[in-house]
């Protein structure tokens, strides 16, 4: 059985919007990629969290949203992948300090992956149907699956 994890965060809820409404909404945080591939979703797996997710990450200074996803999806996967296109956001709360936030989602499909290489924050990445026993996973991204 997969068992699910928190890591400081609630999910509150999918908020379905375009692009362009991003700015109405703050604190606007770090991007999800979610990739499909032949009917799967790519995960990686967080050598610190000890457990599989959904690239994602923090923006830096200067990125937008999208650029981050893509970057981020690079950085843990090395998937090269530039045509997302934007789903909502995810509406997370902190578990301990109440604060809220927003992230935004972006989806792509791909036809095959890229090669992976290990790095300090990922250790393997897989192509999972939603159902398989994988072992540790972030309940904030079985909450994005349920919207996409």
């Amino acid at each position: 059985m997969n068992q699910l994890k928190e890591n400081g965060y609630q999910f509150l809820d999918f908020i379905t919007i375009n692009d362009e409404e991003l700015e109405c909404y703050k604190p606007l945080a770090g991007s999800f990629a979610v990739i499909q591939c032949t009917g799967r979703f790519l995960l990686c797996y967080n050598v610190w969290r000890q457990q599989w997710e959904i690239p994602a990450g923090r923006r830096e200074e200067s990125e937008t949203p999208k650029e981050c996803a893509i970057r981020e999806l690079y950085e843990e996967t090395g998937q090269i992948v530039s045509n997302m296109i934007f789903k909502g956001l995810v509406k997370v709360q902190n578990k301990t300090t109440r604060a809220i936030k927003f992230n935004p989602v972006y989806y792509a499909e791909i036809e095959k992956l890229q090669p992976f290489v290990e790095n300090e924050e990922t250790s393997k990445i897989l192509l999972w149907d939603l159902k398989e026993e994988i072992g540790s996973i972030d309940m904030v991204d079985i909450n994005i699956f349920e919207y996409l």
